[in-house]
């Protein structure tokens, strides 16, 4: 009993170099994703824009109003210039003055709105995200998974992008 146990060992040992050897050897599996183009293509997502979109509207309506006034002024102004006076001309200058910096405060709100609608749509999504690569790259026995944005060809059965918007999809 002792001499087969010792035989079985010396077996074990002798093939380990072997075992490390193809290990070391063995095709390095890598796979890509664009995790923004992944996120951004889940219904959540979608979902999320078209919320945001419809809350944004009266901001976006706000906007497009302000940028007629300021280029009214402006026609105004120089259809209007010679024949105005100076204490006109300043008014009208004040006040277009005044509707730029309105827009632009606006936009920044908006920019801002829409860059917050973002990141909790990231930060909601990553996780799951996350999960959803871990089982993938173990079931494809994935060793590396790179961005896609870095990558300038890839064969596209090792683009996992789709798949994990499915798989996020099913999710929810």
């Amino acid at each position: 009993m002792n001499t087969l146990r010792n035989v079985l060992l010396a077996t074990a040992l002798m093939s380990m170099p072997a075992l490390s050897w193809a290990a070391a050897n063995a095709p390095t599996r890598i796979a890509v994703l664009d995790r923004e183009a992944a996120i951004l293509a889940t219904n959540a997502a979608q979902t999320a824009q078209e919320k945001l979109a419809t809350d944004m509207k009266p901001q976006r309506d706000k906007l497009e109003q302000l940028r007629k006034d300021i280029k009214a002024m402006e026609e105004k102004f120089i259809k209007e210039a010679a024949t105005m006076s100076e204490r006109d001309k300043k008014a009208l200058r004040e006040q277009a003055d005044q509707k730029a910096n309105e827009f632009n405060a606006l936009i920044t709100q908006v920019q801002k709105r829409t860059q917050d609608a973002q990141q909790d749509l990231l930060n909601r999504l990553l996780p799951s995200m996350q999960n959803v690569l871990d089982e993938m790259r173990k079931s494809g026995n994935f060793d590396v998974i790179i961005d896609r944005r870095g990558v300038i060809y890839v064969d596209p059965d090792l683009d996992l992008t789709k798949r994990v918007v499915e798989r996020l999809n099913a999710a929810k």
